[in-house]
């Protein structure tokens, strides 16, 4: 099934941004704003990998010294702010990408050291 042509734009702008290929995460970063529905992602998960592109994610698992940063990162912009800090926010701070923020937020979940109010979302 071809790609539908008002989807073709959002796959060229991935590949461009990512020609060495890229993880389901990241294409999730990459279509977070996108008006696109759940059979549209579909296709363009279709439209990836018919180019070649292999979205399994391998990729390191987060470190607990990434865990330490963000932690680090999220509590000072806590401090900061009043508020919670977004993912994006808390990558910013700690020279992470929110990739790698939700990997180590994940990490903090799964050892039970996460701190409440700060959330992967």
């Amino acid at each position: 099934m071809p790609l539908s042509p008002h989807l073709k734009p959002i796959v060229d702008a991935i590949k461009a941004a990512h020609p060495d290929g890229l993880t389901l995460d990241e294409l999730s970063e990459e279509l977070l704003y996108k008006p696109v529905s759940y059979g549209e992602i579909e296709e363009i998960i279709g439209a990836l990998e018919k180019d070649g592109y292999d979205l399994e994610d391998s990729s390191p698992a987060a470190r607990p010294e990434e865990l330490a940063r963000v932690l680090t990162a999220a509590r000072a912009l806590t401090a900061e702010t009043g508020k919670r800090p977004s993912p994006a926010e808390i990558a910013e701070r700690a020279g992470l990408t929110p990739i790698e923020v939700r990997r180590a937020l994940r990490l903090g979940r799964s050892a039970g050291t996460a701190k409440p109010g700060v959330t992967d979302h």
